[in-house]
């Protein structure tokens, strides 16, 4: 508990990282008030489940420019408007689905919804790398930022079914734009904490995008295994608790799944682990297909609490393994990106769970969905198997130059000046009044890696006294 409050010591964090939870309040139960919406007013799982697949892809159709436009101007500049535009459409759905209007319709407003809420997560966690140069450190504010994650995940999906079910069908998306509208305007209003803004890109590295890595593609594959898993998930635990006759409590169901995760997050966040981040990567989705497969064969609500409980331990851990390999490979003038994209992913994965887990549902029954959510999960785990020599190599790749760079950054920024550097065939050295010396080959042992392709003897640019050739 103590790494956990030494990062809220740091001036700034404690203030964003609360009102990024306020902000992303919502997406633990958007999909969620949405079903229930739907299919109180259309009386119709696949309505719903299609309707809600089309905010997800507004949202991932849409989430990497948006981050990208962050990125250049500024969190608070892109994302106060954004946030009015999303809020408005929420309230046009609402208004729709209770006049019972075309599915059609209805799909319109949630995607353009969805496009323009922004990913909250992965700019609370770029606020978070913005502010720490520890990666140990790092990943302990990733692990709490996803133990918030759950806390939202316990308490959104039981209050979302309760003012859904015993107030009015609306209710629940209602919600959903008080927490949208009032969370991001605060957490948007902390300017101080926020990236500095890299300005319109020409041409340099900054208009290439994160994902030219073939290891995000690899990540983001199973994210979108994750993403189905969830959003199949969602949907069969409503059918499943409306058929044992308590619909009010799926909401409590998915939140004993939360609740799990929660206790992970903070044990998994509070210690350090020896094994490397892939393999605790590759691990947790085996352990979290496994645990998935199991839910196919409960047949009361307190048998699939337990056993949802006691799946939920691994998820919040493989989701911050997963965010840490990101943060880990991509630029970080890049990352909101980064992450945004990993987000897109799994939101199409949540996408294809809810429209297919719906029709499962309506043909099948609640087994059908949690089929899917299995199916789902092994997916993803084979995905992060076959995948993991190319996440491996991608970090440790991303871990030298990282290193590389802040050995040459300390040895070579502390004594800036415009006089000429000379080398010989021994030492690199500038000239003036600097006391260290450090050949290529010390240079290598100190920064502890040697880059492939990459030239370590490489030293400002200037007059150069070429080393006299001694055959």
């Amino acid at each position: 508990m103590k790494s956990y409050l030494d990062l809220y010591r740091i001036p700034g964090t404690f203030m964003f990282s609360l009102a990024g939870f306020v902000a992303r309040f919502p997406m633990s139960f958007v999909g969620l008030a949405t079903v229930l919406l739907l299919t109180q007013t259309h009386e119709s799982y696949t309505a719903a489940g299609l309707v809600n697949a089309a905010a997800i892809i507004g949202f991932a159709s849409f989430a990497p420019f948006l981050a990208r436009l962050v990125e250049q101007f500024g969190q608070s500049t892109i994302m106060r408007p954004s946030i009015v535009i999303s809020v408005l459409s929420n309230l046009a759905l609402i208004y729709f689905a209770l006049h019972v209007a075309p599915v059609w319709l209805l799909a319109i407003f949630a995607a353009v919804g969805g496009a323009a809420s922004g990913s909250i997560g992965a700019m609370v966690r770029s606020r978070w790398s913005h502010t720490l140069h520890d990666p140990e450190q790092l990943q302990t504010a990733f692990a709490l930022e996803s133990a918030l994650d759950e806390v939202v995940f316990i308490f959104g999906p039981i209050i979302a079914t309760t003012v859904s079910v015993h107030l009015f069908p609306a209710a629940g998306l209602l919600l959903v734009t008080i927490f949208s509208l009032f969370g991001g305007m605060w957490f948007f209003s902390l300017k101080s904490t926020q990236p500095k803004p890299t300005g319109r890109s020409k041409g340099g590295s900054n208009g290439t995008s994160p994902m030219r890595a073939p290891a995000l593609w690899a990540i983001g594959a199973a994210f979108i295994g994750s993403g189905t898993l969830f959003g199949a998930l969602d949907v069969a635990i409503v059918e499943f608790t409306r058929l044992l006759g308590h619909p009010g409590s799926a909401g409590l169901q998915l939140g004993i799944m939360a609740a799990g995760s929660l206790l992970g997050a903070l044990v998994y966040g509070a210690r350090k682990w020896s094994w490397p981040l892939w393999k605790l990567y590759v691990t947790g989705m085996a352990l979290l297909s496994l645990g998935t497969t199991m839910f196919i064969f409960a047949s009361t609500q307190v048998v699939m609490g337990i056993l949802m409980f006691i799946t939920g331990i691994v998820v919040a851990p493989t989701i911050t393994n997963a965010y840490s390999l990101v943060e880990r490979i991509v630029p970080k003038t890049r990352l909101t990106e980064g992450l945004t994209w990993m987000n897109t992913f799994m939101n199409l994965g949540v996408a294809l769970g809810t429209s297919l887990g719906g029709m499962l549902i309506d043909r099948y029954g609640y087994r059908g969905g949690l089929a899917l959510a299995a199916l789902a999960s092994w997916a993803m785990f084979w995905v992060a198997l076959s995948t993991s020599s190319l996440i491996r190599n991608a970090v440790n790749k991303g871990a030298a130059k990282a290193t590389l760079r802040g050995t040459l950054k300390a040895r070579l920024g502390r004594r800036r000046n415009k006089s000429s550097w000379t080398t010989d065939q021994q030492h690199v050295t500038p000239s003036g009044d600097v006391k260290w010396a450090l050949t290529p080959s010390e240079l290598e042992e100190e920064a502890g890696v040697v880059i492939p392709g990459e030239d370590v003897r490489r030293v400002p640019t200037g007059r150069m006294e070429q080393p006299e050739n001694n055959g």
